[in-house]
């Protein structure tokens, strides 16, 4: 090996490439910037968006290992990465009946208009999907796949949405534990199919009640019941990736052009605008940190309540004089919700897909909220909870269960600082103490008030006999007082 002689001179050539690398960073590191701060992001650079797999970080630990599960299908196989399973061949013998019924409820369209249809599409399709996991497929093969999985999808929400009989043909196939499963299986991040796909099935079968049908669906997801609410689902400026990012979307009530943004109205923001930003907006421990539970936070005077206004999903708090309210938006919550809630948070893990962490953001706040089965009871009696888990220590354990890696620190903190302020206030702190001690119940406030009868009786009977009253100076009045003050007071009820 030759050495160089210290007199040689070496050059490195380097590209230019510094500048327009440099722009596109900023470019994307703005976006990312703007969607945790919660700022409105009106045009998004150029991304190859592609529906994802569960990042492998998500599935170490104690509750990775649990949850890993609940990240695979259980009864069908829909999009190429984890299709040709033997646990999941059942299905694919029942898609070849909901295509065939959903070509029958379409109406004058035949089954070749359909696959063409489509056809016009697949290529945009095959996109959305990591690149190799699609080549095994020619485009007939791979058509043919996104048809049938679209048509399965679309046939079991119509049937849910509409609550049709038709419904009860998954059982036929499926069995009972094949149709519970089948709403969890639809939402897995890696069960994906092209929104694109969906959306020419769904202009060919409901034309302009496409989005209608959606509404039902989300609703019932969210609310335990099929109810039709003024919320838009689709925008048709931008279209979501997937059915879970727009299901997403609706569940933290954004539109599918403005993800990953964040009326800060809705959020109380505590600081004043010249404030000077602390050390503690960098501070992750001292962000993140919990806040009391339910109970703990009833104890210090801060109360939950229901948002009776379906069109506002945040959550909310107001400090009063004496007073705090807490405002959670009414949810439901049954066997397939931590299924879609880890699909959710790990759809928001995933990279090239800026977003603000705002169901992450839920969770956690939920996690500090629900610690005991009494915070369970406190928010189904308040009416912000709707479980079909059992017990109510069953929803303590889902939460606990699911983990919420990364947050909107902003968001999250804006809410802890607002509860901290008002229960570090000592006069508050007083009020909630005299309510709880004392007029938490209606006996209890009836024993305040015979006690203080019996207070203020004992203090004019002691002071009347220190200066009693002139003999019948003043006519029938002192005669009424002295009878009060003789007479012996009411005794306390045990």
């Amino acid at each position: 090996m030759e050495l160089m002689s210290e007199s040689e001179v070496v050059k490195i050539e380097m590209r230019d490439i510094e500048q327009p690398a440099n722009n596109v960073n900023k470019v994307v590191v703005s976006e990312w910037y703007g969607c945790i701060r919660g700022n409105q992001i009106t045009q998004l650079s150029e991304r190859n968006r592609q529906i994802e797999k569960v990042p492998p970080l998500l599935l170490k630990g104690p509750n990775g290992q649990r949850n890993r599960e609940y990240y695979e299908p259980a009864v069908v196989s829909l999009g190429p990465y984890h299709h040709g399973r033997d646990n999941l061949a059942a299905a694919e013998k029942y898609k070849l009946v909901t295509l065939d019924e959903f070509r029958l409820s379409s109406g004058r369209h035949s089954m070749v208009s359909l696959y063409n249809k489509v056809l016009e599409v697949v290529h945009d399709a095959r996109k959305c999907y990591i690149d190799g996991s699609t080549d095994k497929y020619n485009d007939e093969e791979f058509n043919r796949m996104m048809l049938r999985d679209g048509c399965f999808v679309l046939f079991f929400i119509e049937c849910l949405a509409n609550w049709d009989k038709m419904l009860f043909l998954n059982n036929e196939y499926l069995g009972a534990m094949g149709f519970a499963n089948i709403t969890r299986d639809i939402f897995l991040l890696e069960n994906q199919i092209p929104f694109v796909v969906l959306q020419v099935l769904l202009d060919l079968r409901f034309r302009d009640k496409g989005e209608e049908i959606l509404n039902k669906f989300f609703n019932y997801l969210n609310y335990g019941e099929i109810t039709k609410n003024k919320e838009k689902v689709l925008d048709d400026k931008k279209q979501p990736l997937h059915l879970l990012e727009l299901y997403r979307s609706y569940f933290i009530s954004l539109s599918c052009s403005g993800l990953g943004s964040i009326n800060s109205s809705k959020w109380k923001i505590w600081r004043k605008k010249n404030d000077v930003v602390v050390d503690e907006d960098w501070h992750y421990v001292k962000r993140n940190r919990s806040f009391a539970s339910v109970t703990e936070l009833k104890a210090k005077g801060i109360f939950v309540r229901s948002n009776d206004d379906n069109s506002n999903k945040d959550i909310k708090f107001y400090s009063g004089c004496c007073y705090g309210e807490l405002e959670l938006v009414f949810r439901a919550v049954y066997s397939n919700s931590k299924a879609i809630y880890l699909n959710m948070i790990a759809y928001e893990m995933c990279p090239h897909n800026p977003n603000d962490f705002r169901v992450s953001t839920y969770i956690r706040v939920m996690k500090s909220l629900v610690i005991h089965h009494e915070d369970v009871r406190e928010l189904r009696h308040s009416n912000i909870l709707l479980h079909s888990l059992g017990r109510d220590e069953e929803v303590v354990k889902m939460y606990d269960e699911i983990d919420a890696p990364a947050v909107n620190l902003y968001m999250f903190n804006q809410l802890r600082e607002g509860i901290e302020k008002h229960c570090s206030n000592k006069y508050k702190k007083w009020a909630a103490e005299l309510i709880n001690v004392y007029f938490s119940s209606p006996w209890k406030t009836v024993a305040l008030l015979v006690a203080t009868a019996i207070l203020f009786t004992s203090f004019l009977q002691t002071y009347f006999t220190i200066r009693p009253l002139p003999d019948d100076s003043n006519g029938d009045l002192l005669k009424l007082l002295r009878r009060c003050v003789h007479s012996k007071p009411p005794s306390a009820p045990a």
